[in-house]
């Protein structure tokens, strides 16, 4: 995310969104005909509220800098090689700050710790289980405790709705987490038949959403979400 100068400002109120090349943007002015999201009152919450059509970015640590003229830059960035002088932190670590060596050691095990489950889940739905381990990492940074501010849980963060559809009563248990995710995973890929983005469309904003619009949504948050998510799955060499 690259940062904002905000000469004199208190940054009592920041708007964030993702521009056309996909980069994310705060500012202190309302946007104008693009979804954004409000960060109300960081120092107390740290937390964002998303317009309408949805998102999934917080801030959960914001770093304000100030110049030797006065002039402040508000970032995700915590290191800075331009001079300015750190001067308030909002927020903790982002999970996928926090997941580091465990999600690098998953990636490279074919899961880590979860490598029978996802393994196990994916072949009983006929689902490339490299497939399964990039939604994982994408969703969760491979944290069975990992928790979304619109209320998703677990590795594969599962909305309670979905949950209860497909029959998992615990959402943080990895083995039921997995093998519910996979299952919708695999549900989301047979509905539209077989197509990837189509199906991880589906995964992050529903598949009503993907009927209405004959294709992927026009969410930001969404495009981002499969793009992130071939990218993973193309680096293990399977993505198409």
């Amino acid at each position: 995310m690259a940062g904002l100068v905000l000469a004199g400002s208190s940054a009592a109120e920041l708007y964030t969104y993702r521009d056309a090349s996909g980069a994310r943007v705060l500012t202190d002015e309302r946007p104008q005909g693009v979804p954004y999201e409000t960060i109300r009152s960081p120092a107390r919450t740290g937390t964002a509220t998303p317009a309408p059509g949805g998102g999934d970015w917080s801030p959960s640590q914001i770093f304000v800098f100030q110049g030797p003229g006065g002039e402040r830059l508000v970032t995700n960035q915590h290191r800075q090689d331009n001079g300015m002088e750190l001067i308030a932190t909002y927020g903790r670590p982002t999970a996928r700050a926090r997941c580091g060596e465990r999600a690098r050691h998953a990636l490279a095990t074919g899961g880590g710790e979860f490598a029978d489950l996802i393994h196990t889940a994916a072949t009983r739905q006929g689902v490339d289980p490299a497939l399964v381990q990039s939604v994982i990492h994408v969703e969760s940074c491979f944290d069975p405790q990992a928790v979304s501010r619109v209320g998703a849980h677990g590795l594969m963060q599962l909305m309670p709705a979905t949950a209860a559809d497909l029959g998992v009563t615990d959402r943080f248990d990895p083995a039921q987490n997995i093998d519910g995710g996979t299952r919708y995973l695999a549900a989301m890929l047979d509905r539209f038949g077989g197509n990837l983005d189509l199906a991880l469309a589906a995964y992050n904003a529903g598949p009503g959403a993907v009927e209405r619009h004959g294709g992927v949504p026009p969410f930001r948050e969404t495009q981002t979400y499969i793009q992130r998510i071939r990218a993973q799955y193309t680096g293990n060499g399977r993505a198409h």
